[in-house]
């Protein structure tokens, strides 16, 4: 009789799952850009590179139990990986943050500009001083 195929442990598996994430994020933003919306592209990326970081820190904890071979390399690539991807991730957010808040603070009127000036002396029944040097 053959014995049963012996499975991977847990942590064996969380450390390739460590480091297959990293590699299906970069072929869905490659290739989903095409076919979905942005948006949920990179909400899907963003979770799957929060899930490899995660598998790779649970699989270095297998460690003690399983021993380094064929965990400790693979997650440290998974998590490196992972790390990398998050901060640019977070970088681009906060990039396209400030972009949108600059946006959104140039199409208000500027408070020092002639226009404004008049608009809010004479909205307010006030005089800017102009009627005195028309004469």
């Amino acid at each position: 009789m053959n014995p049963a195929p012996q499975t991977p442990a847990f942590a064996h598996q969380a450390a390739k799952l460590s480091w297959a994430c990293p590699v299906v994020v970069f072929v869905m933003l490659a290739l989903g850009r095409r076919f979905s919306a942005p948006v949920i592209i990179d909400l899907v990326a963003l979770l799957l590179i929060v899930v490899g970081l995660a598998f790779g820190v649970i699989a270095l904890f297998g460690i003690p139990k399983h021993g380094v071979k064929g965990i400790l390399a693979q997650a440290l690539v998974g998590i490196i990986l992972n790390g990398l991807l998050l901060s640019i991730f977070v970088t681009n957010f906060m990039a396209a943050r400030a972009n949108a808040m600059q946006q959104h603070t140039s199409r208000e009127l500027p408070a020092n500009s002639p226009a404004s000036a008049s608009t809010i002396y004479t909205s307010a029944g006030m005089s800017d001083g102009r009627e005195w040097f028309t004469a």
